[in-house]
């Protein structure tokens, strides 16, 4: 018998980067502050592998101040750089509009001046913008993919800042080529990536950590024009019993991609087909393919949390009190309707141990460090275990 599917086709969602674009600083409104702060807060708290951003992230709280000394063959004696990012507005230009990417971009823009003592100063006064529109648009999108797309925008936008201070801190190459510019020389911005050279293997590997991170899998084609007839292809993405899902269940594909020109997911049996054409038959395509279970929900709803429960659980990830008296607590938040557990499937085979990240979850839980869904979603992980019994 065949399973209930859904497929959503989600627009590509392009991002970039501009250099040396001299364009009016708006300020962001109330809203789009909150939602930048809102998304960077999530992604400072991800646990997952990712380039670290901080030196990036510092230049929206002070200027960054990189000095070096050029060689004595040199146009100049000493370079200093200073570097400052701020949060603007989301305006595109018509000039700009389809080649860059629309959930975000980040933009150099550095000006040279000199002094008569051989000193010559870089200022970058560069700019960050999130699209409102996509970050949070108006039809409904699965609450998953939506996170993951925009976790996804904001990692790729902090890291074409991130890239280019890399090179004004340590490559020689850009160094050296600075030493040698005048007040009207262009700046090499190559090193922010706007080719996405460096930035696309980064992402992907992002993104495929968050979709796991989810309970999802991800899977990245290329297809090149070899593998096309006429631009035309089909190609096996997987098998729906290999997936790490539910088999009672129904499943979600979301997909986006470039160079592509109606894709389509089909799934009649058991395997996962891929379908289009290459918009540029000379150019390959690449494609980002999401898959869920096919019916979100939130997993708990709590209320009202007492304070001891907290310092319990506090209590408990440091090994102050017996798992006993921490479970006593959870007993009371059920009992009282503070916790609503939904959809718990107990194991056949109990287990008896009980798995570190639990107590990390309690700890951060009792320091506001993570949700009450993601709290109650390790308790609910104990229940399933056999660890803690639920009736």
């Amino acid at each position: 018998m065949l399973l209930n599917y859904i497929i959503f086709l989600i627009i590509p969602l392009v991002s970039g980067s501009l250099d040396n674009f001299q364009a009016e600083f708006v300020d962001p409104s109330i809203s789009e502050q909150k939602m930048f702060n809102e998304l960077l807060d999530k992604l400072l708290k991800l646990e997952i592998d990712k380039i670290d951003v901080t030196e990036i992230l510092s230049t929206f709280e002070k200027p960054f101040i990189k000095t070096f000394p050029c060689d004595k063959t040199d146009v100049n004696e000493l370079v200093v750089n200073v570097v400052e990012t701020r949060l603007s507005g989301f305006t595109v230009p018509e000039e700009h509009e389809g080649s860059l990417i629309l959930g975000g971009t980040y933009s150099w823009q550095c000006k040279i001046t000199t002094s008569s003592k051989g000193v010559i100063t870089m200022d970058c006064d560069n700019t960050i913008k999130l699209n409102p529109d996509v970050i949070n648009p108006n039809e409904e999108k699965d609450p998953r993919v939506q996170d993951v797309d925009n976790l996804v925008i904001m990692y790729h936008e902090l890291l074409h800042g991130q890239l280019m201070l890399d090179a004004i801190t340590s490559s020689q190459q850009w160094q050296k080529d600075v030493c040698n510019k005048t007040p009207s020389d262009k700046i090499d911005y190559s090193y922010s990536d706007k080719e996405h050279v460096t930035i696309n293997p980064l992402q992907e590997e992002f993104t495929s950590q968050l979709v796991k991170q989810k309970g999802g899998a991800f899977f990245l084609e290329e297809i090149t024009p070899k593998q096309t007839s006429n631009g035309k292809f089909s190609v096996n993405i997987t098998e729906r019993d290999t997936l790490p899902l539910p088999l009672n269940s129904g499943i979600l594909v979301t997909y986006r991609g470039s160079n592509l020109e109606e894709p389509s997911v089909t799934f009649p049996e058991n395997e996962i087909t891929l379908s289009g054409t290459l918009q540029d038959l000379s150019k390959s395509a690449t494609a980002w393919i999401y898959i869920f279970g096919d019916k979100f929900q939130e997993p708990v709803q709590i209320e009202q949390v007492p304070q001891w429960i907290k310092n319990n659980a506090k209590w408990w990830s440091s090994g102050t009190i017996s798992d006993i008296e921490f479970f006593r607590g959870i007993e009371y938040l059920i009992q009282n309707d503070v916790m609503q557990i939904q959809d718990v499937q107990q194991n056949s085979n109990p287990s008896t141990e009980i798995p570190s990240w639990i107590k990390n979850n309690a700890k951060w839980w009792s320091q506001d460090q993570i949700s009450d869904g993601e709290f109650i979603a390790g308790i609910k992980y104990l229940i399933e275990a056999g660890i803690i019994a639920y009736q």
